[in-house]
């Protein structure tokens, strides 16, 4: 998996998914499968850090539901949202329907 897009660091009860630069459709393709595969491998907290993400498209928005269905609102939680990030979540709706809060 690209290092450039994401970087995991795996807890005892934490599986983290450090994102970094832009999320466009290119950037989700290559990322995809392989992080599908490693949260359905765990029965951690799946934590997103955004923390570095300057840009996230629809496809990133697929991705973020794709394993919010397989793993529940409960064990996934984003955090580090930019503001304009955000705002692409709130347009969704997916910032209220996952509990992401104001």
């Amino acid at each position: 998996m690209p290092s450039d897009v994401v970087q995991f660091s795996d807890g005892e009860k934490l599986l983290v998914c450090a994102f970094m630069g832009p999320l466009n459709a290119e950037r989700c393709q290559q990322i995809q499968e392989d992080l599908i595969g490693k949260i359905e491998a765990t029965e951690s907290v799946v934590h997103f850090d955004m923390k570095e993400v300057t840009f996230a498209s629809s496809s990133f928005l697929r991705i973020v539901l794709t394993v919010n269905k397989r793993v529940g609102k409960e064990r996934l939680k984003i955090t580090n949202v930019d503001p304009q990030v955000k705002k692409v979540f709130k347009m969704s709706g997916l910032w209220d329907a996952l509990g992401m809060g104001s």
